[in-house]
């Protein structure tokens, strides 16, 4: 990689390590997870990834706006703006823990009847553990908020090392945790759920540590003041509420198509657990890669640098494409015990390894342009048409082709995955014609 007057290849290297193992980390509890409850029955495994899709879902909201905030303050940063920088850092906080509350409340008090509405299919033991699992996870939504947006207060200032610190301390506790609830005392589902409960506020506190720091370029205000600033607040809600509907759009389309797996078997519903688990592997270097672009092209847009947002922008895509290839082709090697670690029944491992390679040529292709090129586009403030493509495609494809192929055509749990990779083509047809045309940088965020 050429080097780049904001970010020399020596910079970006020290930013993407820290992170792809970070990422690793994230995955490798999801695995855990996925192990551990394998081993009660596949209606624990079946309510944990029902119920993580609900999760992700109503977590959205305050995930954008913890995204749009570490573009603003990145933009700041870019344009050395410090003070701009602070009150972005500041109004993050309190925006993402005031909505993460408000959502975790909702989840507590409609419990029962949220998961009635979104799965009337599920039978009764998944049901009983999704709703011990929803319950406790809602009581983790705030802790979890400030995390992750201070884990992106982070990223945007290339202090990976940090959030590196933070997520190994996380997800080790949120594994050992795991191990001692689940297997020592026996907790099923309630035991992953008080693991996350715990793990997530100690990510809370680290980062909240770090982030006090005034010598560091985006930071708390100390002392800390609650304090409502409009402006700021309207900026970050510029980036964050169409990064929001967007993902909205998109997480409900996996509600619905949840929905419709519900209805297969509890074997299928199993495979769809598995494959989704195993798969994530595959994109550990990709996702970290994609948390790097943020922080590069927005710092490159903050200054004025159009030029070496788009190179960046380029040979990141590129980057982000050979460790696809990479990673893809190392799970197809080891497919098979990757699989048999998983405790699923003959048939459900045979589906699982048939969808996972399949997926795995697929990304070569596809996953990059479809998820990796979109961040450029966010982080130079383009989200509007970043969520028109995303939600035009998730609808009419994955949405779409996921009943026809999956229930219609009878290829159910198969024709899930096929439908998602048409919305990938899609996805990626129409980023890669926003990139070529330069619109995406004709924003002004800061």
């Amino acid at each position: 990689m050429s080097e780049l007057n904001l970010f020399s290849s020596k910079q970006i290297r020290r930013l993407l390590i820290p992170l792809i193992f970070e990422q690793f980390m994230i995955v490798l509890v999801g695995l855990v997870d996925t192990m551990l409850l394998s081993r009660v029955s596949e209606s624990a495994l079946s309510a944990f990834s029902l119920v993580d899709n609900l999760n992700l879902l109503l977590m959205q909201v305050f995930m954008a706006v913890g995204a749009g905030g570490s573009i603003i303050a990145a933009q700041y940063i870019g344009k050395r703006d410090r003070l701009g920088a602070e009150g972005a850092a500041n109004q993050t906080a309190i925006m993402v823990v005031t909505i993460s509350l408000f959502i975790g409340a909702i989840a507590i008090i409609f419990n029962k009847g949220i998961l009635g509405l979104v799965y009337p299919a599920v039978n009764h033991e998944i049901m009983g553990y999704a709703r011990q699992y929803f319950l406790l996870c809602a009581l983790s939504y705030p802790a979890y908020a400030l995390y992750n947006g201070g884990i992106g207060l982070l990223y945007a200032q290339g202090l990976s090392k940090l959030s590196m610190a933070t997520s190994v301390v996380m997800n080790v506790a949120k594994i050992a945790l795991n191990y001692l609830f689940i297997v020592v005392f026996r907790m099923d589902v309630q035991g992953a759920g008080m693991s996350t409960i715990v793990s997530r506020a100690i990510g809370a506190a680290m980062v909240v540590f770090f982030l006090r720091d005034i010598h560091i370029p985006i930071h708390f205000s100390r002392p800390f003041v609650i304090r409502f600033d409009r402006n700021i607040a309207r900026r970050i809600l510029t980036v964050a509420l169409p990064s929001g509907l967007e993902n909205v759009f998109f997480l409900t389309s996996k509600v619905i198509i949840a929905i419709i797996i519900a209805g297969y078997s509890s074997t299928m519903i199993a495979v769809n657990a598995a494959a989704n688990t195993i798969s994530t592997y595959i994109s550990i270097p990709a996702n970290a890669i994609n948390l790097a672009t943020i922080t590069i092209v927005s710092q490159c847009v903050g200054a004025g640098r159009s030029r070496e947002a788009k190179d960046a922008a380029r040979r990141l895509l590129l980057l982000t494409t050979a460790s696809l290839v990479v990673m893809g082709l190392l799970v197809i090697l080891f497919i098979d015990p990757i699989v048999g670690m998983l405790h699923l029944s003959p048939e459900a491992t045979a589906i699982t390894r048939e969808i996972v390679i399949i997926y795995c040529c697929v990304s070569f292709v596809s996953w990059a342009p479809a998820f990796g090129l979109p961040n450029s586009l966010r982080a130079a403030g383009d989200n509007r048409f970043v969520m028109y493509a995303a939600s035009l495609t998730v609808v009419l494809l994955r949405v779409a082709f996921s009943i026809l192929l999956g229930t219609v055509l009878g290829f159910q749990v198969r024709g899930v995955w096929y439908a998602m990779y048409l919305d990938w083509i899609g996805r990626s047809i129409l980023f890669i014609w926003r990139f070529r045309s330069g619109r995406w940088l004709k924003h002004h965020l800061v």
